[in-house]
């Protein structure tokens, strides 16, 4: 059993006792077993993956890593001494623990990423409810606006049939002629007809999208993916762990590269059939992937034992919703801490 310091009489007492045998006094490690903090970095990176927030250089929150970047929070171990730390804008480093004490430092980082957790849901909600303003075209603001748009649809031309460009073309022609004499009529159909192309066009390229998708392995940014039927998995930590259902990781990032079927030595992520979420350990299981991540966390081979013991469920309030805008951008950098 690990031992924690008294920190009124100096004796080295368990850190499960709520006090100390020798003087009595409270453990002040006590609540915060009680409550499941995580008390290693190992540990917090198991919250982390939990909550299902956003890739590291999303959140700038890098765990067990010393990242030089500007704009970062970081904790790591330096031989004995663990150091948490943030980078100010400038790329200034203010220094908030170095010490010995573990379950410290990883308590002052882990309080400020859950404090960030709750700020971002906020400004998420306070961006989609700003007040919208009533914008208004003249006819020739229509104009430079259509033909932008038809400039856009030309390059999207490239990757459709030619002859749903000639239809296009031929509608779009026929709708001008005929209401050449009626300027309303024309715009009306004009919109009409684009609005009805663009929708084709997308509803195209979605069902490529589809008909390309399957089991693999994928990219985004510098974050890779692995899709395993309707499950999107992303690596981080060193680790492979379940990011979210396929529809709403592409409908947020659609624009992912397809690597490769099969796994490929590489030194930036692990194969997959090495993580607890391959398809033969799914099979053989009744809960969903993803939604237990205690018996996820116990059959995967490469995790510590000690985070298979730990509860995630009470601090669900800092999920982090897949739909939810994650901007760092809006993070005090200037402070610090």
């Amino acid at each position: 059993m690990p031992k924690v310091k008294c920190e009124f009489c100096g004796a080295f007492i368990d850190e499960t006792a709520e006090k100390c045998p020798n003087c009595g006094a409270v453990n002040v490690n006590y609540k915060r077993f009680t409550d499941a903090t995580p008390k290693t970095i190992e540990e917090l990176q198991s919250w982390y993956a939990a909550r299902k927030l956003p890739p590291e250089k999303v959140t700038r929150f890098f765990i067990g890593k010393d990242v030089r970047e500007p704009k970062a929070f970081g904790i790591y171990k330096n031989g004995s001494d663990v150091i948490v730390y943030k980078n100010k804008a400038d790329g200034s480093r203010a220094i908030r623990y170095q010490g010995k004490d573990e379950a410290y430092g990883v308590n002052e980082i882990y309080m400020k990423l859950k404090s960030e957790i709750l700020d971002q849901k906020s400004r998420s909600v306070k961006r989609l409810s700003l007040p919208k303003k009533n914008v208004s075209f003249s006819y020739p603001s229509m104009v430079f606006i259509v033909i932008g748009i038809l400039f856009a649809l030309g390059i999207l031309m490239a990757f459709i049939p030619g002859w749903a460009f000639g239809l296009f073309g031929v509608l779009m022609t026929a709708a001008a002629v005929l209401f050449r004499h009626r300027r309303n009529l024309m715009i009306i159909s004009l919109a009409a007809i684009l609005v009805l192309f663009t929708v084709g066009a997308v509803a195209y390229q979605v069902g490529l999208a589809r008909g390309h998708r399957h089991d693999g392995y994928y990219q985004y940014d510098d974050t890779y993916y692995y899709f395993q039927g309707d499950d999107v998995y992303y690596y981080i930590f060193g680790d492979w762990y379940y990011y979210d259902s396929y529809d709403n990781f592409n409908e947020y990032y659609p624009d992912y590269t397809y690597v490769s079927d099969d796994y490929e030595y590489n030194e930036d992520y692990r194969d997959f059939e090495d993580s607890g979420y391959y398809e033969e350990y799914s099979s053989d299981s009744s809960s969903d992937s993803g939604s237990d991540y205690d018996s996820d966390w116990s059959s995967d081979s490469s995790s510590s034992s000690s985070s298979s013991d730990w509860d995630w469920s009470s601090d669900s309030d800092y999920d982090w919703d897949s739909g939810s805008d994650w901007d760092s951008s809006d993070t005090d950098w200037d402070s610090d801490w």
